[in-house]
């Protein structure tokens, strides 16, 4: 019998012996040791002294009255573990041979791409962008010199948006397959704490490097991947892809599966999807912009008196609730971080956040971002969230003038309305404009936004202080689309186009994007099986 404990908090650090006595003493247990106790993760809470909080996997000799050991410990959750599942990896005879495109190589694609090949599929990657080491030459023309390339960039390129991001690999999800996907990721040169941590993270710096051995192992397998090559057009016919039109190469003819892992950044497909007819509906998601403040400040309001005995940079979640269907909250923290231009497109200006794996710049910088949802755009169009976004965007780059210098304004000044005189030191590059984000952002979510920032200032001093500085805008949190599929994978009007990952609507992050990808293989796994 498996037993998962989480939330289970000691004064020191365990290893396994100790934690197998500690287990042993645990009310409702009767034995003198488990069989195996495996640690699944650890986080340090660092809020009131600092305590090892520990979630472990147990193997049991005998059944365990489960109900009763969460009554009578009650500071510890205890649950059976699911049967394991394995990860979709075993050739499947009936995929020998069998052409699959995936387009997009971000977390979504490639785990989904990697998982086809390894099961006998003939499995080509349509990558709009560049690999990584091209991809960072533009990504530091935009920092440096402000040039931006709309095909290769913070959004679209190898490994997709996540690339340059924090690396975050936190995720909601409880699936078995989490373990594979964290194991292969170390196998690929990330940390091996990632394994085990409470907040897990690879960093920008790491990442890339990580993504390059993953498109490795998948060449290895006899894959292909096609960069600086868009899917620009489909031919559907009766209710099938039957050619797959690309920009930088030949087309593809009769593919027996179009895997579309795009990322929620690739307008132009979307407005192509909708010409051929692919059933699409706008969904909820948050808009808002970076808020930035010093790392020490953040520590201080973490960490109090011990900030400066070398605890890390310290992260923050805040979150308001304004009414039933209206929220403020933080979205992407990213301490020790950046801020960077995450713009897509040409004439649209986007923001994100950034940090390398030792999180170690002087600033620290999240998303403050309002929910909304159709009744802000509207649910008549299935684009409408797609053009909400973009008439923002529109304003923020407008409002610059020209470039891609950050539009921004101290917190103060946004309170009150008007443009900032001076802006203090900041991370963005290639540099800041002084604008008023009232004139960008919605009437009703400024009005959302200061109610909030109101509400968090009481919270932590200084969030909404004089050296508190936003950048807008910050509208990619997650897709406004979702194209509906089947419990088998596929479009609901397109047998053999499957939707998949975040652009999709069915991720949120880097782990719930490669678990999508990792569903969908198995989805063609069972189709031609």
């Amino acid at each position: 019998m498996l037993l998962k404990l989480s939330n289970w908090a000691f004064d020191q650090e365990m290893d396994e012996a100790s934690l197998s006595e500690a287990f042993s003493r645990l009310k409702g247990v009767q034995m003198t040791a488990p069989r195996k106790i495996e640690i699944v993760k650890v986080a340090l809470d660092k809020r009131k002294g600092l305590r090892y909080v520990y979630t472990i996997q147990v193997d049991v000799h005998e059944v365990i009255d489960v109900e009763r050991m969460n009554r009578d410990n009650r500071k510890v959750n205890v649950n059976k573990v699911k049967e394991s599942v394995p990860p979709p990896l075993e050739p499947v005879e009936g995929l020998k041979g069998k052409q699959i495109v995936v387009v997009g190589s971000g977390p979504a694609g490639m785990f989904c791409a990697y998982a086809l090949a390894k099961s006998g599929a003939k499995v080509t990657v349509l990558e709009r962008g560049q690999g990584v080491k091209e991809r960072l030459e533009k990504v530091r023309s935009l920092f440096n010199e402000g040039v931006h390339d709309a095909e290769s960039n913070i959004c679209f390129g190898e490994g997709g948006a996540g690339t340059f991001s924090d690396g975050k690999l936190t995720t909601r999800k409880n699936h078995p397959w989490i373990r594979f996907i964290f194991d292969f990721w170390v196998e690929c040169g990330a940390p091996p704490e990632i394994a085990v941590a409470g907040k897990p993270h690879i960093g920008t710096d790491r990442l890339r490097a990580v993504v390059v051995t993953m498109r490795k192992k998948f060449l290895q397998l006899g894959g292909e991947v096609r960069f600086e090559t868009t899917a620009k057009d489909l031919v559907v016919e009766n209710g099938k892809v039957t050619k797959v039109q690309c920009s930088g190469g030949p087309d593809i003819e009769n593919p027996d599966g179009l895997v579309w892992a795009s990322g929620h950044s690739a307008r132009d497909s979307f407005y192509m999807l909708e010409g051929v007819g692919l059933k699409m509906e706008p969904k909820p998601f948050a808009v808002g912009v970076r808020i930035e403040h010093p790392q020490e400040l953040v520590n201080r309001w973490l960490h109090g008196d011990r900030a400066k005995e070398g605890l890390g940079a310290a992260d923050y979640k805040v979150v308001c609730n304004l009414s039933e269907t209206r929220s403020v909250y933080s979205f992407c923290m990213c301490p020790g971080g950046q801020v960077v231009c995450s713009s897509s497109h040409d004439g649209y200006h986007v923001v994100n956040g950034m940090s390398n794996y030792a999180r170690n710049s002087a600033f620290a910088n999240s998303g403050l971002v309002v929910k909304v949802g159709v009744e802000d755009f509207g649910s008549d169009d299935a684009l409408a969230g797609v053009r909400y976004q973009e008439g923002i965007e529109a304003r923020a780059f407008g409002a610059v003038g020209k470039g891609y210098e950050g539009p921004a304004q101290r917190v103060k000044d946004f309170l009150e309305g008007r443009v900032s005189e001076t802006l203090p030191e900041s991370s963005y590059r290639p540099g800041l404009k002084a604008i008023d984000l009232n004139e960008v952002l919605p009437e009703a979510l400024c009005l959302s936004l200061k109610d909030a920032l109101q509400d968090f200032e009481a919270k932590f001093p200084g969030f909404s202080g004089k050296n508190a500085l936003l950048i807008g805008t910050e509208t990619r949190t997650s897709s406004p689309v979702r194209i509906p599929r089947h419990e088998n994978g596929h479009s609901s009007n397109i047998d053999n186009f499957y939707p998949c990952g975040e652009g999709a609507g069915y991720a949120g992050g880097i782990v719930s994007a490669a678990l999508d990808g990792l569903f969908v293989a198995q989805c063609l796994r069972q189709r031609y099986a």
